[in-house]
């Protein structure tokens, strides 16, 4: 066997450093947030204001305008016409429990069926009700993160000839692989952890936003709730000075509160369907970024990896030439 051939550390340093490709820098910008829409607006029909101002104003039914005389004809047919708890409910009724039928928290009083009780009433009673507007669709896997990445073993297993080689060749280009190695895996390392860290705060910015789209929610449903618990309020405190129409002015605050409840529970729900909709999109967004940038780091990482390892084995193999002799 011939003696080993002198290398230069140097240029195995540099033959590694050439032939194996830097990890490029980590890409992970914030992606972009859509704010949902789940915006309405309370609309209380000018006739129904007109109507509610007039009879509070009315001391006898000849103070009435035409409008509004109309309106109590037909609350006089209604009456005749709706189910009976709509009534009973309505002759008791307080200031409290209109509150209380707005109160999206609460249930509507027991027995009351609201559908029949709309689908009981003339149209131009149901035109006089408030509406809540609103345009917008309501569209209605955790992913577990890896655990630390295996290491490539540095140095490879050689074939009983090429340990016959003299240590020091063999050494060099283990040694330059340890470093390259070590290199490529503090790279690797910590843009995993940026990569981790930008989930860990993009899924916390998330869930603040869905907690403010909330209170913007619930903030908004407390205020059509108060607009129209004031309509039906006056209708009912109206009532309570007109003996000829107190029945019907009743029955008018309790349809005022009920559609109100209806019409803020339909949007509430469909708004509450958009948001949630919107955290989970997010939610979805941010894990598939993290797996997709930690994929992307890994697979530049073993790229690198694999070329320094080409290196390796090349060299170790010329070691084992030198060696040998021929």
């Amino acid at each position: 066997m011939a003696g080993s051939s002198t290398i230069d550390p140097e240029e195995v340093e540099n033959e590694f450093e050439e032939g194996v490709d830097e990890i490029p820098d980590l890409d992970d910008e914030d992606p972009e947030v859509a704010e949902p829409d789940f915006a309405a607006e309370s609309d209380v029909p000018e006739a129904t204001t007109a109507a509610a101002a007039d009879f509070s104003s009315a001391e006898t039914v000849d103070d009435l305008s035409s409008e509004s005389s109309e309106i109590l004809t037909s609350l006089e047919s209604a009456v005749d016409d709706v189910p009976a708890n709509a009534l009973s409910i309505s002759a008791s009724l307080t200031e409290d429990d209109i509150e209380a039928m707005l109160d999206l928290d609460q249930d509507l009083p027991d027995g009351v069926d609201a559908d029949a009780i709309v689908a009981s009433l003339p149209d131009d009673i149901i035109a006089l009700l408030p509406q809540i507007n609103y345009d917008f669709s309501s569209s209605a896997s955790s992913t577990v993160i890896p655990n630390g990445i295996n290491v490539l073993n540095s140095g490879v297993d050689l074939d009983p000839v090429a340990q016959a080689v003299d240590a020091p060749c063999e050494d060099v280009y283990n040694d330059a692989y340890d470093d390259v190695i070590a290199d490529l895996q503090a790279t690797r390392d910590e843009q995993l952890a940026t990569v981790f860290a930008n989930f860990e705060r993009r899924s916390a910015a998330a869930e603040d936003r869905f907690n403010s789209r909330t209170e913007t929610l619930n903030n908004s449903a407390d205020e059509f709730a108060a607009e129209i618990e004031a309509i039906a309020e006056e209708f009912l405190l109206a009532a309570e000075g007109l003996d000829f129409a107190e029945e019907e002015l009743r029955l008018m605050a309790f349809l005022v509160a009920l559609e109100g409840r209806i019409e803020l529970q339909s949007w509430y729900d469909a708004a509450s369907t958009v948001i949630s909709n919107a955290r989970t999109t997010e939610e979805t967004t941010i894990e598939e970024r993290r797996d997709d940038r930690e994929s992307t780091v890994n697979s530049n990482y073993q790229n690198s990896a694999d070329q320094a390892r080409e290196i390796l084995v090349a060299g170790i193999a010329a070691c084992h030439n030198q060696g040998s002799g021929s």
